[in-house]
Protein backbone atom coordinates (compact mmCIF):
# COMPACT_ATOMS: atom_id res chain seq x y z
CA UNK A 1 0.00 0.00 0.00
CA UNK A 2 1.44 3.89 -0.88
CA UNK A 3 1.99 5.85 2.06
CA UNK A 4 -0.52 8.77 0.69
CA UNK A 5 1.35 12.71 1.29
CA UNK A 6 -1.58 14.39 3.07
CA UNK A 7 0.79 17.67 3.65
CA UNK A 8 1.01 18.03 -0.14
CA UNK A 9 -2.89 18.02 -0.77
CA UNK A 10 -4.78 21.05 -0.84
CA UNK A 11 -7.12 21.57 1.58
CA UNK A 12 -9.95 21.00 -0.74
CA UNK A 13 -8.21 17.71 -1.86
CA UNK A 14 -7.90 16.67 1.93
CA UNK A 15 -11.57 17.27 2.57
CA UNK A 16 -12.41 15.43 -1.12
CA UNK A 17 -9.74 12.37 -0.29
CA UNK A 18 -10.88 11.86 3.75
CA UNK A 19 -14.68 12.01 1.98
CA UNK A 20 -14.15 9.24 -0.64
CA UNK A 21 -11.67 7.28 2.19
CA UNK A 22 -13.56 7.45 5.44
CA UNK A 23 -11.96 4.85 6.75
CA UNK A 24 -8.34 6.36 6.61
CA UNK A 25 -8.01 7.28 10.03
CA UNK A 26 -4.61 9.29 9.06
CA UNK A 27 -6.58 11.40 6.61
CA UNK A 28 -9.01 12.35 9.35
CA UNK A 29 -6.17 13.45 11.62
CA UNK A 30 -4.23 15.07 9.17
CA UNK A 31 -7.39 16.77 7.90
CA UNK A 32 -8.61 17.99 11.96
CA UNK A 33 -5.01 19.49 12.75
CA UNK A 34 -5.46 21.42 9.83
CA UNK A 35 -8.51 23.04 10.81
CA UNK A 36 -7.39 23.17 14.35
CA UNK A 37 -4.27 25.16 13.25
CA UNK A 38 -6.54 28.03 11.33
CA UNK A 39 -6.65 31.25 12.99
CA UNK A 40 -10.44 31.51 14.34
CA UNK A 41 -11.76 34.68 13.31
CA UNK A 42 -15.34 34.82 15.17
CA UNK A 43 -15.01 36.43 18.71
CA UNK A 44 -18.03 37.50 19.69
CA UNK A 45 -18.96 39.46 22.93
CA UNK A 46 -21.90 38.37 24.79
CA UNK A 47 -23.77 42.16 24.14
CA UNK A 48 -22.08 42.67 20.76
CA UNK A 49 -25.18 44.23 18.84
CA UNK A 50 -23.72 43.27 15.67
CA UNK A 51 -22.83 39.68 16.54
CA UNK A 52 -25.10 38.46 13.76
CA UNK A 53 -23.21 40.47 11.05
CA UNK A 54 -19.99 39.37 12.09
CA UNK A 55 -21.05 35.26 12.04
CA UNK A 56 -22.26 35.98 8.79
CA UNK A 57 -19.28 37.28 7.57
CA UNK A 58 -17.28 34.96 8.81
CA UNK A 59 -19.34 31.88 7.67
CA UNK A 60 -19.15 33.60 3.82
CA UNK A 61 -15.62 33.94 4.63
CA UNK A 62 -15.25 30.33 5.00
CA UNK A 63 -17.55 29.18 2.75
CA UNK A 64 -15.54 31.39 -0.17
CA UNK A 65 -11.86 29.47 1.03
CA UNK A 66 -13.27 25.74 1.08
Amino acid sequence: MNKVNYAAMSDQGLKNYLLTHKDDKEAFYAYMDRRKSRHRDAAIKLNDPGWEEKIIAVIQKQLGSD
